[in-house]
């Protein structure tokens, strides 16, 4: 991931929330409305296996549904592709523990049962998500670039990450299906522990199996960090 991550200020979405009857109790992310604040990444690959048509885009949803979505895109050559994207977040309490949870709804465009190279479109991949007290990034591992925070590999979560669940809808007809918006949420497994100067990262991101062109279209979310 390239660039500086802008920063989201918890007590300044917490009192805007609080003001708008939201309560405190998370924060609430319009990812399209946010989209300059997110960064795009990607990792799981060689230098010679890197993904084509990598993109993070602004989208209006597509018929029948109404709105706009943040679209993550890439194509995978190397078998394993994740793609991400990330925000700073700030005002959390140095050193402090949270719990974290994210509750997110994306555009299901991919039948489910569908056979696809090296994996199925829609279950072939998954949906990921963390918060961790440092930057996501791709880092270098011999010939491969990897993400240097534990996301597990493809349907599987790891320590700093949590499985949220898979692109396919409820549709099952592997022509045509009308995109519906689906509902993903999950708990991270292991705490995170916010940087010393109170600083965190937040990330989403697709881990594909499936060796072709994928999207995940983000339309909004909260995340909520519960002090331990």
């Amino acid at each position: 991931m390239h660039g500086t991550l802008r920063p989201l200020a918890l007590v300044a979405v917490a009192a805007a929330l609080a003001a708008c009857g939201g309560g405190d109790d998370g924060l609430a992310v319009g990812f399209a409305a946010e989209a300059s604040q997110w960064q795009l990444g990607s990792a799981d690959y060689s230098d010679d296996t890197a993904p084509s048509e990598l993109s993070q885009t602004v989208v209006a949803l597509p018929a029948p549904l109404a709105g706009q979505g943040l679209r993550l895109a890439g194509h995978n050559h190397s078998d394993d592709l994740f793609v991400f994207t990330a925000r700073r977040i700030d005002g959390l309490q140095p050193g402090a523990r949270y719990r974290v949870r994210w509750a997110l709804r994306m555009v299901a465009t991919v039948p489910g049962g569908c056979i696809g190279v090296g994996g199925a479109p829609g279950e072939g991949v998954t949906v990921k998500a963390g918060a961790a007290g440092r930057a996501p990034a791709r880092v270098r591992e011999g010939a491969e670039w990897r993400f240097n925070l534990d996301k597990g590999d493809q349907t599987q979560g790891g320590s700093e990450s949590m499985v949220l669940g898979n692109l396919s809808s409820s549709g099952r007809d592997c022509v045509a299906v009308p995109p519906e918006l689906k509902p993903l949420s999950g708990v991270q497994p292991t705490p995170l522990v916010a940087a010393a100067d109170g600083s965190a990262w937040a990330w989403v991101g697709f881990d594909s199996g499936y060796e072709a062109a994928s999207e995940l279209i983000l339309v909004d979310g909260r995340l909520t960090l519960e002090p331990l």
